[in-house]
């Protein structure tokens, strides 16, 4: 579904790489010192080599990569929650509300992050900016922390939680 243009301009010796789709239209400038780009149509694939690999080369291709896979890769974070009247709500616009056992409602304001129940007790988030995920999921922990003492909270799926021994009466 994506379409592709190499442009190269030789008064400038610029090269730029022009990819689109019916819904995106993405520009690349690329470095041209040592760089050779090859296109080819049959496999639908954009190579991109330098003879000559330094620091800006390495963040300027990391960079993008990490932009053009933001578009199809979607990240995930299952949160689970243990305690005797712990609840959480959303309304339609994701607004998150838990009921963790305070007076007064706490809320959550999940803008670009979809949240699905999987059941009473665990939710699942989920979305494409790694910084908005992992900003909602901390601050949704960040409610009701584990407590040591009775391993009720808000935690992460497969976190490991290490309860405390309580004090030991000396009357035994």
């Amino acid at each position: 579904m994506w379409n592709f243009i190499i442009y190269t301009n030789k008064r400038t010796n610029a090269l730029a790489a022009y990819i689109y789709s019916s819904v995106y239209f993405i520009s690349l400038a690329l470095p041209t010192a040592n760089t050779t780009v090859v296109a080819s149509p049959s496999t639908s694939t954009i190579t991109i080599t330098s003879l000559r690999p330094h620091n800006f080369l390495n963040v300027y291709f990391s960079g993008t990569l990490s932009v053009m896979s933001a578009f199809y890769r979607p990240l995930f974070t299952k949160i689970k929650f243990k305690g005797k009247g712990y609840y959480i709500y959303k309304n339609l616009r994701n607004t998150i509300t838990p009921q963790f056992g305070y007076s007064h409602r706490l809320y959550v304001y999940a803008y670009f992050m979809s949240v699905k129940f999987l059941s009473k007790t665990s939710i699942f988030v989920f979305g494409f900016i790694k910084s908005d995920l992992s900003k909602l999921s901390h601050a949704i922990k960040a409610m009701r922390p584990i407590n040591i003492f009775t391993g009720r909270g808000v935690r992460f799926a497969k976190q490991v939680v290490y309860k405390k021994a309580g004090k030991i009466s000396s009357y035994r």
